[in-house]
């Protein structure tokens, strides 16, 4: 269902900023094309100044909505990041929304520049998705994940595990992109949202029994929504059990 929304251009540009590229793009080519008359007809030089701000403001807004195809990598265990932008904070959570336990929540922050489609993780089905009124403070804030506008998708896997990625609206973001129902079923990598300027997206992920979690991110680390590995879950071999008459019997042959 959604992949048949491509956006404009071959899905080059976002499906998600569809209204805000077409009015953006009205007005800025509106904007050029009397500032270059300006500076014709009256011969005014700030009417080349005024073309130029208006196709600076366009390339902005082509480069701010843009979608470059991503491919997952090959090993279908990675956990690939949500979204792109810098990891800032990895910390450990007691009891996560959705998971209803312990997790290990990875932060990134995303800054203006930053392609802001945001790409699921794993493979799974959406479980939860609840929209949380808020603020609109720095998305660098401690306190931001419980007081911004934010958006909590979880994403069941195919074993029962369960996923958690939060998008949190920042100082500058006003809009939250999720069409996403209970019921979807995602592939990992698949871009189902955004975003819109500047924000912050997290990624929980809980304790697995009989697994480990190998983490392949730090803070300060730069990573790509679709592609860079955020870590994957590593099977612990059982100890090698050895009962009591076994062990009496070596211990009596002595």
């Amino acid at each position: 269902m959604l992949r048949d929304d491509p956006g404009p251009f071959g899905n080059r540009l976002t499906r998600y900023g569809r209204g805000p590229i077409w009015v953006l793009t009205v007005g800025c080519l509106a904007f050029m094309a009397a500032s270059a008359a300006h500076a014709v007809v009256r011969e005014d030089p700030w009417g080349g100044a005024g073309f130029a701000v208006g196709a600076g403001l366009w390339a902005f807004v082509l480069n701010f909505f843009r979608n470059p195809t991503r491919v997952p990598p090959a090993d279908p265990d990675v956990i690939v990041s949500p979204a792109d932008g810098k990891v800032f904070e990895v910390t450990r959570v007691e009891n996560e929304e959705y998971i209803d336990g312990p997790a290990t929540r990875v932060s990134v922050f995303l800054n203006v520049f930053n392609v802001h489609v945001n790409r699921s993780p794993v493979d799974g089905v959406v479980r939860y998705v609840k929209h949380h009124a808020g603020k609109f403070h720095s998305a660098t804030r401690p306190d931001c994940r419980e007081v911004n506008e934010r958006q909590s998708v979880g994403v069941e896997m195919e074993d029962g595990t369960r996923v958690v990625v939060r998008k949190i609206a920042g100082l500058i973001a006003r809009r939250i992109c999720c069409p996403l129902e209970e019921g979807d079923r995602l592939e990992r990598g698949f871009d189902y949202g955004m975003i819109r300027f500047g924000s912050q997206t997290e990624i929980s992920l809980p304790e697995r029994p009989g697994y480990r979690l190998e983490l392949d991110v730090a803070p300060g680390q730069g990573v790509q929504g679709g592609v860079s590995s955020i870590g994957r879950w590593v099977k612990v071999d059982a100890p090698l059990e050895v009962s009591g008459s076994t062990a009496g019997s070596a211990g009596e042959s002595g």
